[in-house]
């Protein structure tokens, strides 16, 4: 997690989250998470839950103090190992594909005022640019400690600027394979606003760092998210009370 300093091309296929919302209606019977009385679920929403927190941003400035950071994610691939309480809300509970993910944007502020900093200039300084993120199909290494994962696949990476301040969901050309007990990560090369921190303590998550590096600026700022198809990074660092804001849509025997 970073935070803003206390002083102050191409847009994919995006879908907007109402008419892509209408489509999937269209295919699912039973949502994920919830009671299910009839036939069991053919599409679900890995990570989605009763209730979603905002993400921070903008901070606020008070007097030449930040009393409200903005908070960010970057360099790191991570998922929630529980979230809203629900325990591992993003991994596949059968076999499909992954046709469509989305991810929940703050909107950081650009200037520097009485009251906020220029917390875009100050997060592509620290963390590069532009603000971006992709999803990665993770196989978890059975018995290691701390956890280790293997990618097996993952999706085109995507420019989030242009969707600060909502929510969007990102339609794959090519869906991504998922066997169950899979994990469907979120990779963040540079950084993305889609944190939300100082929440619930059933929400934790899993960084694709190595224990002892999880906190620190320099670690960060250091670290590197799991890119490399075929590769096994450990996850060695675990957070609570706070959470990513993605989800992913996974359609069984698609």
């Amino acid at each position: 997690m970073v935070q803003s300093a206390e002083n102050p091309a191409k847009r994919a296929r995006a879908v907007l989250v109402a008419g892509f919302a209408c489509l999937l209606a269209g295919l699912a019977l039973v949502a994920w998470p919830g009671a299910a009385d009839s036939a069991p679920a053919r599409v679900i929403v890995l990570g989605q839950t009763a209730e979603t927190p905002p993400p921070t941003c903008p901070g606020k400035i008070v007097n030449g103090v930040e009393v409200i950071p903005c908070r960010v994610e970057g360099h790191v691939t991570g998922f929630q190992a529980m979230a809203g309480g629900v325990a591992a809300p993003y991994e596949a509970p059968f076999d499909g594909k992954v046709v469509a993910w989305s991810i929940t944007l703050a909107r950081p502020s650009r200037k520097e005022s009485e009251t906020t900093s220029d917390e875009i200039s100050y997060f592509n300084d620290f963390l590069g640019r532009p603000s971006e993120a992709r999803i990665g199909v993770l196989r978890p290494v059975e018995d290691s400690k701390p956890p280790k994962f293997t990618l097996v696949r993952q999706s085109p990476l995507q420019v989030l600027n242009p969707y600060f301040g909502g929510k969007v969901i990102f339609a794959l050309e090519h869906p991504l394979t998922v066997l169950r007990g899979h994990v469907v990560a979120l990779t963040i090369p540079t950084w993305a606003p889609m944190f939300a921190f100082n929440v619930s303590g059933e929400d934790t998550w899993r960084g694709s760092r190595r224990p002892d590096h999880c906190s620190n600026r320099a670690d960060i700022q250091a670290g590197h998210p799991q890119q490399g198809v075929g590769k096994t990074k450990v996850y060695g660092c675990y957070y609570s009370n706070a959470r990513l804001l993605y989800s992913a849509t996974l359609v069984k025997g698609a």
